[in-house]
């Protein structure tokens, strides 16, 4: 199906207005980094996870929490642990199963049993900054369009936890399906003004956060 004029409208001014901080952390320096756009959040990012050296590994993956959880009181709480637990031979294979992943790769990142990273919300976040044309983030926040009448495929995510998504094989099937969608509606929609499939997550997001609810589950259930 194609979106409605009127919803891909809606759609298109909630890209734009998508307002996250475009913000990483230099872990050397001691100091945030205010960045233009989150493409150059992704490519900060993507270029830490995907290094050689199991610090800028480190740098990655604590950025990755740095910017997940800009909007909360506790993020220092989770970047401390990451980086007081994770050691140097899990940052090394941890890099090497980026640098090789395949499709989603979410329950080979969730194998590496890094601290903070073992829920969907936060392995999805990691995928997206390898591959943001492709992959996108299955925030547990979106899982409020499951109270909307419009079914859509947030309903059939399974073993949901207060704070987090457990990663199964149904779940990552939701994920992989998600993903779809996102990739389906950027190339459908919009594939003439370059956006990208992680850009309709952040619309269809965006919309849930400014409780604009009932329009993001039409969105996704009509793409």
């Amino acid at each position: 199906m194609a979106l409605s004029d009127d919803l891909r409208t809606v759609l298109l001014q909630a890209i734009e207005d998508y307002d996250f901080p475009f913000v990483t952390y230099d872990f050397i320096e001691n100091k945030e980094i205010q960045h233009q756009s989150m493409r150059d959040v992704e490519a900060r990012i993507s270029e830490q996870l995907l290094a050689e050296k199991p610090e800028s590994i480190r740098d990655g993956f604590s950025n990755v929490l740095y910017w997940g959880y800009a909007r909360t009181g506790y993020r220092w709480n989770r970047i401390t642990d990451f980086r007081t637990k994770a050691t140097v031979d899990k940052l090394s294979r941890a890099g090497k199963t980026l640098r090789e992943l395949h499709r989603s790769g979410v329950r080979e990142i969730a194998k590496l049993q890094l601290p903070q990273f073992s829920g969907l919300s936060f392995v999805s976040k990691v995928r997206m900054f390898l591959d943001p044309t492709n992959y996108v983030v299955l925030d547990i926040q979106l899982l409020k369009l499951r109270d909307q009448e419009r079914p859509n495929i947030f309903h059939e995510v399974t073993h949901k936890e207060k704070t987090s998504i457990r990663i199964t094989q149904k779940n990552q099937a939701v994920y992989e399906q998600w993903c779809s969608i996102c990739r389906r509606i950027a190339a459908k929609e919009f594939g003439e003004i370059g956006i990208r499939a992680v850009d309709v997550e952040r619309g269809v997001f965006h919309l849930t956060q400014t409780g604009r609810m009932l329009l993001a589950a039409q969105i996704v259930a009509d793409a």
